[in-house]
């Protein structure tokens, strides 16, 4: 059986633009804080995205009350905008609370971060899993 190299066309790169595989993909135009466009939301109120250690992490916040409550910070995969590129496209991260995973996936584009935000309930409360898209501007940039 042949091992197979690519699934569909845009997965093929020429040989000669191909980054070295240790090149990261430029996560610059995602880092900052980043808050909700809806300031009355129940989701993820605000999201600090930062480069710690050479990768790329962020941290969101919540709408608790009396004030937001702080997820803590994980680690963000990177993706380019296709196979040859080092342009970052979107993001994804993984919170585990014990009682629930989120799942937050996102991109920028003009000036507006469009987060999926797929939530799983773990701890057999009967609650339904379920998918929220929020949307997101940036208030401040970061450099690392």
């Amino acid at each position: 059986m042949e091992t197979l190299k690519y699934v569909k066309a845009e997965d093929q790169v020429d040989p000669g633009i191909l980054h070295a595989a240790d090149s990261p993909i430029d996560p610059t135009p995602l880092l900052g804080t980043w808050l909700n466009t809806d300031r009355h939301t129940g989701g993820i109120v605000k999201v600090i995205l930062a480069t710690r250690d050479g990768a790329l992490t962020v941290r969101a916040f919540g709408a608790c009350d009396p004030s937001p409550c702080d997820w803590g910070e994980v680690t963000v995969a990177l993706f380019a905008e296709n196979a040859g590129s080092r342009t970052v496209k979107t993001l994804s991260a993984r919170y585990d609370f014990g009682f629930m995973e989120t799942s937050l996936q996102a991109f920028a584009k003009l000036g507006v971060m469009v987060m999926a935000i797929f939530t799983r309930f773990k701890d057999g409360s009967g609650r339904a899993h379920y998918f929220d898209r929020q949307f997101f501007y940036k208030i401040e940039d970061h450099q690392g």
